[in-house]
């Protein structure tokens, strides 16, 4: 099918533009064009961005309220509680939880997503069976990451390297764990390096998150990177550390993150809800700050993380209301900022989970939303939830706010 949207916004762009869609594919974009489609969309002066992309999500572990209640809200508690819960996981249970996030997530336009996987001797590979199927299930909307994770850690948990193993025999994708956890964090990522080189895949680690007195763990897996030769195939989260650095120091580390080609993800919607919880005042915000780091050249981008559990009790999976949230947080108030992140919430993030060429330029794939804001502020400033999905092509999702007002009748 060709498809062929009219009188559209770009981002980086002047003016009005026609962008004109042959099967999953763009083929041209210019101010008028001349080309007969099956369907014409007359986009009226609204943004058209690339498809949004969530580069780190988990979705086994979404929706837990109905069985996870804080008491103290705090990290510890959302480890211990969710471990618990862990128990009582099955396939189908992963999987009810999983179908409602990637529904949502389809509807607000995203158009790819990273999602980890705990794998652990409690849950063994549970979540990978369930979500395995919906990776396929889901491509007509989604294209579907899975990252196994060990969560729990690897040195002090008996027979998990095993199990990481068997779950990217299985058909996972990419491979991490959160080094924090472990009583040997170096050893944990020497192991998930391993494990990555043994399947040649991408590696994702939870890094640097608690507002503890430990040294940062950015430098050693900078260092295992280079080492490996695993240069632009490293993403990391959280790195929530590096808020508080003094600009000199975080100046200084950027180019050895550039020489690694790592990608540093923000996931502000916990960071904010989980960090600085002994701070009686002045309470810091502890979210990476990305757009200083986008300004001194490394790829940078934010994702929704975890969505109505311990670890962040809000949210419903838009990444566009994280854009909103980033740009509340770092005081983002420019149009080239805003700018920024929706580029973060798209091409930046879908560079961070190793898709490339991804945009709205001739030959891209097209996947793409058109937003219902007449301006990139506009779609920062209210996550407009007016959008139609496009999914390599075919529309795939389109929603709409209706609204009514009941004049009030005078009585008398």
């Amino acid at each position: 099918m060709n498809l062929k949207l009219n009188n559209a916004q770009l981002l980086g762009r002047d003016g009005l533009w026609d962008v004109s869609i042959a099967d999953d594919r763009i083929v041209d974009i210019a101010p008028h064009l001349s080309v007969v489609a099956d369907r014409v969309i007359d986009a009226g002066g609204q943004l058209l961005i690339p498809g949004l992309v969530d580069a780190h999500m988990h979705l086994d572990k979404a929706l837990l309220f109905d069985r996870c209640v804080a008491v103290t809200g705090d990290f510890n508690e959302a480890m211990h509680v969710t471990l618990q819960a862990k128990h009582s996981f099955t396939v189908a249970d992963i999987q009810t939880r999983a179908r409602r996030a990637l529904k949502q997530a389809i509807a607000f336009g995203t158009t790819a997503m990273r999602s980890h996987v705990e794998v652990d001797p409690v849950i063994q590979v549970t979540g990978l069976e369930a979500l395995l199927p919906l990776r396929d299930e889901y491509a007509w909307g989604l294209t579907l990451q899975l990252a196994v994770f060990a969560q729990e850690g690897i040195t002090n948990q008996a027979g998990t390297v095993d199990l990481l193993q068997q779950a990217m025999a299985m058909g996972a994708d990419v491979v991490g764990s959160a080094p924090y956890v472990d009583p040997d964090p170096e050893q944990n990522i020497r192991i998930i390096f391993d494990i990555a080189q043994e399947f040649d895949c991408d590696v994702d680690f939870h890094l640097d998150y608690l507002d503890d007195d430990s040294p940062m763990l950015l430098p050693f897996v900078v260092s295992e990177t280079v080492r490996r030769g695993w240069q632009g195939r490293v993403c990391v989260g959280h790195m929530t550390k590096l808020a508080g650095l003094p600009p000199a120091e975080l100046a200084a580390i950027a180019p050895t993150i550039q020489e690694a080609d790592l990608s540093i993800l923000a996931l502000p919607a916990s960071d904010v809800y989980i960090m600085a919880r002994k701070d009686t005042h002045n309470v810091r915000r502890g979210v990476a700050p990305i757009h200083t780091l986008a300004q001194l050249g490394v790829n940078t981008a934010f994702a929704v993380n975890n969505v109505q559990n311990l670890f962040t009790p809000f949210g419903d999976g838009d990444v566009l209301k994280i854009a909103t949230l980033v740009a509340q947080l770092l005081q983002l108030g420019t149009p080239a900022a805003h700018q920024l992140c929706l580029e973060m919430a798209t091409t930046r993030a879908a560079r961070a989970i190793g898709i490339h060429g991804y945009g709205i330029a001739p030959g891209g794939i097209a996947d793409l939303v058109l937003l219902n804001a007449t301006s990139v502020s506009e779609a920062i400033a209210a996550a407009p939830p007016g959008r139609m999905v496009i999914k390599r092509g075919q529309i795939v999702a389109q929603s709409k706010l209706e609204q009514q007002w009941f004049a009030e009748t005078a009585v008398h």
